[in-house]
Order: structure tokens, then C-alpha cells, then sequence
């Protein structure tokens, strides 16, 4: 996830494959039996309180294991929020213990966006870590300002307050495209504005509505970032290369704690490995008939034709998770998407496939084919409008056993819920990981060690390529490490970030001084 840079994936492995979705596993055996879904159902948490709720390592050697806990890092990861966050920034990523699974995913008011917040959305957002200048970031849990520029209007101005700014998609979205800068953290763009997938495409509903992303990530990995400067380029440089002797497993991210017996309650987040994520969001503020289907939250959007900051409601599509361990030290990566993204082999919703039109014929309709920008040198019809649907499909059939477990997850998500919860209509995709990783060095991945990053081949269930088909639309032959294991720091040096392609946008102090007594010089000269 989370940062990619086009350019360099595309001349390596002309691929995107960044799938991000991964997931934090349990210490409890793995099912009796294999493909017995409903043991899997059996064994799912739904007390924030246990040691279970939200797992840590992995002692699972099977993928049914894996996909299990799969679904158990969603019901962790898509928890309400501790309801005192955001005024007490501290309690960001802690799940609301008074929460109970009859209200698991159950809008608060039928018909409306969801009024209370994941504890996902809590996590820090990217664009609010690295910054132009690299200065500190804001501490773990404070949220991302509203941009100044967007005011809220009409029948969404009553949720412009409480859990609604706080999950949203400006992000990546909101970019003021004449002076390339993210609005709602004043992060200078260095990658395609955010609309654009891994692969170099945007993706259009058939509604003719632009999707949206966002990333996030874990306070684990934040308070490495901020412990050791990684939020400038220059310290990361120092770490990756061991230039002080102060960190011989280079840039390394946390991994957790070893925990080999299930613990009686979870664990403090410090102590959990390296979490991020990946959201994609469809707008659905005309279509409250489809709230009850989706994680819903209210979210200020640019649209890079018209430039408007608005806000509008949006719906989850797609959610890539990625994890590491300290028994999965390259990470585990499990992905969701919403039922009714595209054909997958049942029966056709009632409002139609958010991403494909069965009807559909002609060029245009040509499915998974990243388009081409109408600008000054494109013109219809050597170009796509941004409004013009983009035919989705899936590449990869669902394994049947993977169908099987998201049948028996969905229908114990609607009978503890009488039938509400909207998570009953997201599916598990795949989860990759590894039976026998290997670091590269000891400890891993350690100082100097250059992209791309192996530690070993990766498995997933019946051996399907993991992509997400609103995250990786153009890209569904590849898996997420084709791709991951060339994220370098910042600078160009090829140094492994440890899969992570979010320290490849980070600025530097020392930079910007640099750029400060230049344009002083310059103004002096011209002065005289």
C-alpha cells in the first residue's frame, strides 16, 4: 500500500500489484478441520475485551487457518471506536468495550451514514506523517484538520461534527491540482493524484462517480516512525544504513510481541506489528436506499475536474490490510471488498454491480482497461472523462472454499444482528503469507539490504493471485509482494523500507533549508 510510486513498479515488474491487506494472527490451534467453515465461525471473537479479539502472532501452518483470522482481524479492525476518541486523542485504535456483536456493524438510524466510527478510521492517516519540511507529526490520535476551503451544505450539515470528519477520504483526495498540495495536511503531491489505482488508473462507478482512497496506519509502526525520525528522509537514510550504531536491524519495522499462549485480555497496541491499511470509498449521497448495504461515513471530496470541495457520503468497497509478526516477519496481507462490486458468481443485486454492467458492449466496455486523461493533448475519443464508468472485472475466480467461509461469516454476522449489520455484504478475497520466511539477514531485514526484499515465496488459498478489484483493478495477475518488495526510503537509494512504499514521499528539513537559501539567494540577485 500506501504510497506507491507508479513509475518504478510499472519499469520492474509492469504491475501494481499492491494489494495491501493483511492481517493479524491468532495463537489458538487452527480448526479441527480445514475446510470446515463453521468450526472457523465457531472460534470468532466478538468480545473487545479478550486476548482473542485482536490476535498477534501466527503458529497456523495451513491457509484455512489464515483465512479465518482473516475475518477475525476485520471484526477487530471494524469495531466501533472507543466513543472517547477523538477529544482524548490517547484512546485512538481502542475498541468501544461496551459495543456488543448484536450491534456490529448496525447503522445507528436506518437510512442515514453510520454515525459512529471503525477503530481502523482512528489510526493516523499518512498525508498527516509526511509532511513538506518533514516536520514532527501531530501526535498518535489527533485528527486530520477539515480543509479550509470545504464547507458543509445542505442535509449532510448536521453530520459535518462528531465521528463523521474524522474517517475520510481527502487523504489522498482532496489535491489542489494547480499548486499540487493535499488540502487536508498540506502534504506536497509526489505520486498521481490519489483517484489513480497502483497500476496508473482511476476507477469510475457505473453511477459515474469517482472512487476515493485513504491510508492509514497503526500506532506500532507510527511510534517507530516517530522514535526514530523516519518522517525525514535524512533519518532514514541513518537507520536503513546503521550510520549511528544505534539500529543494527536497519529499518526494520516492529514486528510485536511473541506471544505463544492465547492471552487473557488484548494486548496494548504498542505491542502489537507493524498494521496498515487501505480503504477505497464509492460516493452514495443520492442513494440512501443502498446505506444499509455499506460501511458508510460522511467525507470531504475534491473531484479533480471541477476542483469543489464537497462533502458527501461514502460507502466502503475495498479494504486492504497488511500485518507483520514476529512469525511473519514479511507480513501477512488479506484484502475485503464489498458483495456487489462486480460479478463473482451469484445472484445480480437489485441496484445492479457498483463496477460492472453485464449489459455493457462495445470498446468502452472492454473489461479491467486503465484509461487515458482528457487534457489539453487528449481529446474524446483518444481519452475517458473522469465520469465514464469503468467495466470491472474479476480476474481471479473465489476458491469454493473461500466462498463457503464467506457464506457462514455473513449469515453469523445477520443472525446476531436480526438482518442489520452491513457487514454481512463484505467478503473475504484471499490473505498471502508465507510458510517459511526467512529474513535476509539476522536480525531482519538488517542495515544496507537493498530492494527488492525476499524472504522467501509466498502461499495463498489455491495458489489465486491476492488482488482487490477496486484496488487493483488493471493489475489482478500478481500478488501484493511483486510489487512491495521494491519500496525503498526516500532518496532514490534502494534501500528496503520493509515492503512499505509510505517512507518514499517523506521530505527533508535539511532539503528544504537547502530550497529556502537558494530562492533567498535568487531574491537577493534579483533585487540588485
Amino acid at each position: 500500500m500506501y504510497g506507491w510510486p507508479r513509475p518504478l513498479c510499472r519499469a520492474r515488474l509492469n504491475v501494481f500489484s499492491l494489494l495491501a491487506g493483511a492481517l493479524l494472527s491468532l495463537v489458538a490451534p487452527p480448526p479441527a478441520s480445514a475446510s470446515d467453515a463453521q468450526t472457523c465461525v465457531q472460534q470468532l471473537v466478538f468480545d473487545p475485551a479478550s486476548g482473542g479479539f485482536l490476535p498477534v502472532n501466527n503458529f497456523g501452518t495451513e491457509q484455512d487457518f489464515l483465512n479465518c483470522f482473516g475475518w477475525q482481524l476485520f471484526i477487530a479492525m471494524n469495531w466501533p471506536v472507543n466513543p472517547g476518541w477523538p477529544a482524548d486523542p490517547t484512546l485512538a485504535g481502542e475498541p468501544d468495550t461496551q459495543s456488543s456483536a448484536a450491534q456490529f456493524g448496525v447503522p445507528q438510524t436506518p437510512g442515514k451514514p453510520m454515525s459512529n466510527a471503525p477503530v481502523w478510521a482512528s489510526y493516523k492517516d499518512a498525508n498527516d506523517i509526511f509532511l513538506p519540511g518533514a516536520p514532527k507529526p501531530t501526535g498518535w490520535g489527533v485528527e486530520t484538520l477539515v480543509p479550509s476551503n470545504c464547507t458543509a451544505t445542505g442535509n449532510l450539515k448536521a453530520l459535518s461534527t462528531g465521528a463523521r470528519k474524522f474517517i475520510t477520504a481527502t487523504s489522498e483526495s482532496a489535491i489542489n491540482r494547480k499548486h499540487r498540495f493535499h488540502l487536508s495536511s498540506g502534504t506536497q503531491v509526489t505520486l498521481p493524484d490519489s483517484i489513480m489505482e497502483a497500476a496508473g488508473g482511476w476507477l469510475t462507478d457505473q453511477s459515474g462517480n469517482l472512487v476515493f482512497f485513504e491510508r492509514k496506519v497503526g500506532k506500532a509502526e507510527f511510534d517507530y516512525i516517530v522514535n526514530n525520525g523516519l518522517y525525514d528522509a535524512a533519518n532514514q537514510l541513518i537507520v536503513a544504513q546503521n550510520s549511528d550504531n544505534r539500529h543494527p536491524a536497519g529499518l526494520s519495522l516492529p514486528a510485536g510481541k511473541l506471544v505463544r499462549e492465547l492471552p487473557a485480555k488484548a494486548l496494548p497496541q504498542e505491542e502489537l506489528g507493524a498494521l496498515e491499511l487501505k480503504a477505497a470509498w464509492r460516493v452514495l449521497t443520492h442513494k440512501p436506499e443502498l446505506y444499509a448495504r455499506y460501511l458508510t461515513t460522511v467525507a470531504w471530496l475534491q473531484r479533480p475536474d471541477t476542483l469543489q470541495c464537497t462533502q458527501e457520503v461514502v460507502g466502503l468497497v475495498g479494504l486492504h490490510i497488511i500485518n507483520k509478526t514476529q512469525t511473519q516477519p514479511n507480513f501477512i496481507w488479506t484484502t475485503f471488498e464489498q458483495v456487489d462490486n462486480v460479478p463473482d458468481g451469484g445472484a445480480t443485486p437489485s441496484q445492479g454491480y457498483s463496477f460492472n454492467n453485464p449489459a455493457c458492449t462495445g470498446d468502452a466496455c472492454t473489461p479491467n482497461v486503465a484509461r487515458v486523461q482528457c487534457d489539453a493533448t487528449h481529446t474524446p475519443p483518444n481519452c475517458t472523462p473522469f465520469n465514464q464508468p469503468v467495466q470491472a472485472t474479476r480476474a481471479n475466480a473465489t476458491p469454493e472454499d473461500m466462498q463457503a467461509l464467506n457464506t457462514a461469516v455473513q449469515q453469523t454476522f445477520a443472525q446476531q444482528t436480526q438482518g442489520q449489520s452491513v457487514f454481512q455484504y463484505y467478503k473475504l478475497v484471499n490473505v498471502l503469507w508465507s510458510k517459511t520466511p526467512n529474513a535476509p539477514n539476522d536480525p531482519g531485514p538488517g542495515p544496507n539490504v537493498k530492494t527488492p526484499l525476499s524472504y522467501g515465496p509466498f502461499v495463498s488459498d489455491q495458489s489465486v493471485a491476492v488482488a482487490n478489484t477496486t484496488l487493483e483493478t488493471y493489475v489482478q495477475t500478481e500478488n501484493c509482494n511483486d510489487c512491495h518488495q521494491y519500496a525503498a526510503i526516500a532518496g532514490g537509494s534502494k534501500l528496503a523500507s520493509d515492503f512499505s512504499f509510505l517512507f518514499g514521499s517523506a521530505d527533508s528539513a535539511k532539503n528544504t533549508r537547502l530550497i529556502k537559501r537558494i530562492e533567498a539567494f535568487k531574491t537577493l540577485k534579483d533585487d540588485h
